[in-house]
């Protein structure tokens, strides 16, 4: 007969046939995270099968429960319609609720007209009935329609999780409980009471349960945030890959080929046996001649064509640049961009860059400056430092500075107005190009107060905690006043 602690020996005497584990839990008056433990220590003594299937589950995000609760705003607006004499009339209220409302019943052929919602009787009762079923499904993802669901996760009232459950079934084996121990007294021993006992080992193959955050991640909502300010200054936000070529990463920025940015110690190259990313020939050509009779040296094709991983978001920049060519407009990007840093407070391997071009013409350097104050006070710095610097693709350029709270004046980017070596191989003749890349990572340090840039990955809950409110300050401070944040 097998002695098994009192847990497990609960388990298989209800696992006969194969059991979700959480239903055994609830059973038991336990949650499944504390019956894990006993899982791995039936399945390691052979009297416990177990099998992990992944499931696709839909779950109310904040706003769907919110919904759920109150109606959906297009339900909502409808109901309020007032019906007489074969017709049916609502007034459309101006707020963003109303808009949400409108965008949703146009799909149902429902148009305001003068600032009111008028339908016949027969056309409203068949409105209401089928916001009535999606209003039901809302309440009941369980036994939701399919198209439904997706609808509801495409306007993110619903999101789709993979969940890993847990089945076990008893292998028939003659067992009995017994009191766990993890140490005997000279008691035990005298009286010979061990042997009843079941002596438990410390397995430390064993995964621990995963606890979710207590906040959301304050690094990804100031990410969030500064996209917000962007879009708010009227910029249009662009992406590009973080596996690129040496050619929008460097030599479409007239950074020569033997620069020593592009030696291994300053990027990292990757080994890639796939399909190399088409860049137009036109392109190529214009590039490499500007390279040749600039720098005066032969400029390598098969060279520019190397994969690499970004070092710097200025790649995605200058992608919308040669697609969009002459003109007036404003792009930014937010992206991650990797050099072979040492990892230390100040410094990383992996770190996040804001982008941003400026193309018109009659642009000046004193344009971008401007610019650049207006975003620094926009997020809430309220003093930077320019200071002139040089880079290859730029001039005239500056380095950016802002004060940290502790650290005192710290470089945190750097701008300048593309020189024509960049912008003419582009099909850029007419407008000037202002220019800029700002490091994320040290702008939360400053605004936030953080010293060590590693803390903004961290997954201490105490710290999350305690950054956490430190930028829900920080966000209720910049929203009203524009003042930068203080410890």
């Amino acid at each position: 007969m097998l002695v098994l602690p009192p847990t497990l020996y609960e388990i298989i005497r209800r696992a006969g046939e194969w059991r979700l584990i959480d239903d055994i839990a609830a059973e038991l008056g336990v949650p499944p995270e504390s019956l894990m433990r006993y899982v791995e220590e039936g399945r390691a003594k052979g009297v416990l099968q177990v099998e992990k299937k992944t499931e696709v589950i839909y779950e109310l995000t904040e706003e769907g429960r919110v919904r759920a609760a109150e109606g959906l705003p297009e339900y909502k607006l409808l109901k309020s319609a007032v019906c007489g004499e074969g017709r049916c009339v609502a007034a459309v209220p101006q707020s963003p609720e109303a808009q949400i409302a409108l965008a949703n019943l146009a799909k149902h052929g429902v148009k305001p007209r003068g600032g009111v919602i008028e339908l016949d009787a027969e056309t409203y009762q068949r409105v209401i009935a089928v916001l009535e079923e999606r209003q039901k499904a809302l309440n009941s993802l369980d036994t939701a329609p399919r198209e439904l669901i997706e609808e509801f996760v495409k306007r993110k009232l619903v999101k789709k999780m993979e969940k890993t459950r847990i089945y076990v079934k008893a292998v028939a084996v003659d067992v009995k409980p017994a009191e766990v121990k993890t140490a005997i007294t000279s008691e035990d021993i005298a009286t010979g009471r061990w042997r009843t006992y079941v002596l438990k080992p410390f397995d430390l193959g064993v995964e621990p349960p995963e606890y979710p955050a207590p906040v959301p991640h304050f690094f990804n909502e100031f990410l969030d945030y500064v996209r917000e300010v962007m879009v708010g200054l009227g910029f249009e936000e662009v992406r590009g890959p973080v596996l690129e070529v040496e050619f929008w990463n460097f030599d479409a920025l007239f950074q020569a080929q033997d620069h020593p940015a592009r030696e291994v110690h300053d990027t990292f190259y990757v080994q890639w046996g796939g399909p190399v990313e088409h860049v137009p020939e036109h392109l190529l050509e214009a590039v490499g001649r500007v390279h040749e009779e600039k720098w005066r040296y032969r400029w390598d094709r098969a060279k520019a064509l190397n994969p690499v991983l970004r070092t710097q978001t200025t790649a995605t920049t200058i992608r919308a640049l040669a697609e969009r060519g002459e003109g007036e407009y404003k792009v930014f990007t937010i992206g991650r961009v990797f050099r072979p840093e040492k990892l230390d407070p100040k410094h990383s391997m992996e770190f996040h860059q804001l982008d941003g071009i400026v193309v018109g013409p009659g642009l000046t350097f004193k344009h971008l400056l401007g610019q650049l104050e207006q975003i620094a006070k926009a997020l809430g710095m309220a003093r930077v430092r320019f200071r002139p610097a040089y880079f290859p693709f730029t001039s005239p350029s500056v380095e950016v500075y802002a004060e940290h709270p502790r650290l005192g004046w710290v470089e945190f980017g750097g701008a300048g107005v593309f020189r024509p070596e960049v912008t003419e191989p582009l099909g850029v003749k007419k407008s000037r190009v202002l220019a800029w890349g700002w490091g994320l990572d040290r702008i939360a340090m400053i605004l936030l107060g953080i010293d060590d840039i590693r803390d903004l990955f961290t997954k201490d809950p105490e710290k999350l905690l305690e950054y956490y409110a430190r930028w829900t300050r920080y966000k209720t401070s910049t929203g009203a006043s524009g003042v930068r944040f203080t410890l």
